[in-house]
């Protein structure tokens, strides 16, 4: 049973009040979780990453060396033994750079992999009311866009922060090796970066989180828009349809330019400390130099580590806007994943043997918010093989009635069994496999006709689908089909009309071999002169099985054995369709209403049918 919702379009915010929220350390390091089963991948990474610091930090000493032993004394050899090991730190660093890319995307890879895998496994176990909550774009978001941002972080993020770390201390270390005195004063700086550090981290996060939100607001009206193209332009909606698109998109790209901003303003600040940092050594360097306190070798070397130990700085930076950018679609990722799931198997459920099809619904009660009932009270009992019709007003209950029965909710309260066993006791994978649902929009997967209807029994034969299709009296349609079971049936069944995508369905439901069998308004969104044929298909379905018909148009149920009138979430008349029509209650007078123009035959009277053909 497929049942879905979505916002206004246009008007959809999934903003929510979180844009303000705190960066989440536990959120992020929940991420790193999934690196653990990649061990070997993270370590051989991480170890490659510290030998390309440590062959970075070993370039400037190397200078140092050159200058103070070999330049001012005019060793030549000595300058180009020096050069050559420089040359050999360099291609030792790529090489190790390179392997190191290898294991860190292996590792990401790998991580992202088990993240989207767990994100659709849960998307798979939540409820129907969950879906009617969120915007498909939106999911659709936060499995692209959202796992996209965190995809950059694993694979990129982690080991390049550990390298810029590792790199920062080590040129700390070697700086107060070399001289202490310059490497105080050049920590001096520190706390002016820790300042703009902590400003720049209150006002990123919030944008950042503005960003993944509009991301997700633009994937939703793009998707809507897409489902909706049809209904847009009947309507010549197109220029309301592209305004409405357009607020979206400005809010992203106003999104996109606020995060620019703040980022833009912490780099330079970056650069500017380090142009101090270079006055501060160049001037109190040279002093020491011209009093001999020190030799020109170390101050060039301490210029050097100087760059060097902001360029970690502004790549931490860089790193930091990646790292925010991940917590924020972090945080969306894992509130999806600790969404609770509506309909879950106890621990100790067993597995439903073979049914026959007795339904009993006892004293059930639900409701989809607290203090708003749907059903109340609802208590009837069908034995196994009945064809059961439930009729009655738009909302009065009657889709929810048999999505309890197909288990896509609970009951708040009282039960629902079949062949006398809770279905809170039985695992809903055992007990939904002998089921089958026919809904109104007969919904098909992209593929081939035979793929759609194998869906619900994939191992079934061609014979199968052979003899399905001849119970059904559908040869002609079929055989019709340019490639047969072959044919593509496009988007959503987009190749074929209403009435052939419902034979499909119900082709799928017969191969199914369910027990139990549910038509939601199964050809209500069909003409009258197809629903005419598939009558002789929906007979042939429904023979020897219990069904459960929600249906609008009363010629479709008169063959019922019981028919339960629905009203206000309670059953108000049951009888089969004689008995309810001598009641002359409410089944009565929608009868009335809809046969009114036709014989007992279901053809139209003569005189009715003149006022017809007139337009009278």
């Amino acid at each position: 049973m497929m049942m879905g919702g979505g916002g206004h379009w246009g008007f959809h915010n999934s903003g929510g009040s979180d844009e303000k929220a705190p960066f989440n350390w536990r959120t992020l390091m929940r991420l790193l979780g999934y690196t653990r089963s990649q061990r070997g991948h993270l370590v051989a990474g991480a170890t490659l990453s510290l030998i390309v610091a440590a062959l970075t930090l070993a370039g400037p000493y190397l200078i140092k060396v050159a200058v103070d032993q070999d330049i001012t004394k005019g060793d030549v050899h000595g300058l180009l033994v020096v050069a050559g090991i420089y040359v050999l730190t360099r291609i030792a660093s790529w090489v190790a750079n390179r392997y190191q890319i290898l294991e860190v995307n292996k590792m990401g890879t790998a991580a992202v992999y088990s993240l989207r895998r767990d994100l659709f496994g849960k998307w798979q176990r939540l409820g129907l009311r969950y879906f009617g909550r969120h915007p498909a774009g939106v999911l659709i978001s936060r499995g692209t866009n959202d796992i996209t941002a965190l995809a950059n972080l694993v694979s990129q993020g982690i080991v390049n922060v550990l390298s810029d770390v590792v790199t920062l201390l080590g040129i700390i270390v070697v700086l107060a090796v070399l001289d202490w005195r310059l490497a105080l004063a050049t920590l001096t700086l520190m706390p002016v970066l820790a300042v703009c550090a902590n400003v720049f981290q209150k006002y990123a996060s919030a944008a950042f989180r503005r960003v993944r939100n509009t991301v997700a607001d633009l994937t939703a009206n793009l998707q809507e828009s897409f489902s909706g193209v049809r209904v847009t332009q009947a309507f010549a909606q197109e220029d309301e349809t592209a305004r409405r698109f357009d607020v979206t998109n400005q809010a992203n790209v106003a999104a996109q330019l606020r995060a620019a901003y703040i980022n833009s303003i912490f780099a330079p600040v970056v650069n500017q400390v380090n142009a101090c940092g270079q006055i501060i050594i160049l001037a109190y360097g040279g002093m020491l130099v011209i009093k001999g306190a020190m030799t020109i070798g170390v101050l060039i070397a301490f210029l050097n580590y100087l760059s060097r130990f902001f360029q970690p700085i502004q790549d931490l930076t860089q790193q930091y806007s990646l790292i925010q950018q991940a917590s924020a679609a972090a945080e969306k990722i894992f509130g999806i994943l600790d969404e609770p799931v509506e309909v879950e198997d106890t621990p100790d459920a067993a597995a439903m043997p073979a049914i026959a099809g007795r339904v009993d619904f006892e004293g059930v009660q639900f409701s989809y918010r607290p203090q708003s009932p749907v059903l109340r009270d609802i208590s009837f009992s069908v034995p196994a093989g009945s064809r059961v019709a439930l009729v009655g007003p738009t909302g009065a209950g009657k889709t929810t009635i048999v999505s309890l029965l197909a288990r896509l909710y609970d009951p708040t309260g009282g039960s629902v069994k079949v062949d006398g066993i809770d279905l809170r006791t039985v695992r809903q994978r055992t007990y939904r496999q002998q089921l089958a649902v026919v809904p109104q929009d007969p919904f098909l997967f992209s593929g081939t006709i035979r793929d759609n209807i194998r869906y619900g029994r994939p191992e079934a034969s061609d014979a199968d689908l052979d003899e399905a299709v001849r119970i059904l009296h559908a040869q002609a349609f079929f055989e019709s089909l340019p490639r047969g079971y072959d044919s593509e049936v496009g988007e959503v069944g987009s190749h074929l009309s209403q009435g052939q995508r419902q034979l499909v369905c119900f082709a799928r439901a017969l191969v199914a071999d369910a027990r139990i069998l549910i038509l939601d308004e199964a050809t209500a969104s069909v003409d009258s002169a197809t629903e005419h044929e598939l009558q002789v298909a929906l007979e042939a379905l429904l023979r020897g099985r219990t069904s459960f018909i929600v249906a609008h148009r009363l010629s479709t149920i008169r063959s019922a054995d019981v028919i339960f009138v629905i009203d206000g979430g309670r059953i108000i008349e049951a009888g089969n369709h004689d008995e309810l029509v001598a009641l002359n209650g409410r089944y009565a007078a929608l009868h009335r209403r809809q046969f009114a123009d036709f014989d007992d035959d279901g053809t139209r009277t003569p005189l009715r049918r003149l006022a017809t053909e007139a337009g009278q």
